[in-house]
């Protein structure tokens, strides 16, 4: 699943837990919650505010890519001639999958990095 629709499944999930929350907390079957209509519904509002912020926590560190298929992915596909140079960079963290689909012609250089700087260079 593409991030951009997890987190359409993240805003889904947290509106939904947010309403069972609430509904739960106006049926209050254990009779927690104050007698008067307008207390029951603020305290069922926060009730469902707080089960909505767990389901949001939850499911944002599942479509933030610590979950599901193991995080970010570098990929870079290219060509080289000459005297150029090719350099893939994964930044400051180490992406969970990196592609790279180079070809050196030439004197070109082609130099991957993960996360931390580190590189591996690769000549034709």
């Amino acid at each position: 699943m593409s991030r951009p629709w997890r987190w359409v499944v993240v805003v889904g999930a947290t509106g939904i837990g947010f309403l069972i929350a609430f509904g739960f907390g106006q049926w209050d079957p254990f009779g927690w919650f104050p007698e008067k209509d307008s207390d029951r519904v603020s305290a069922a509002g926060a009730f469902g505010g707080a089960m909505a912020a767990v389901i949001a926590l939850a499911a944002g560190w599942w479509a933030g890519g610590s979950g599901g298929d193991g995080g970010s992915s570098l990929n870079q596909r290219a060509r080289a001639s000459g005297t150029s140079q090719i350099t893939q960079d994964g930044g400051r963290t180490a992406p969970g999958r990196v592609s790279q689909q180079a070809r050196a012609d030439g004197d070109s250089r082609i130099e991957q990095r993960g996360g931390g700087g580190e590189a591996e260079e690769q000549s034709p």
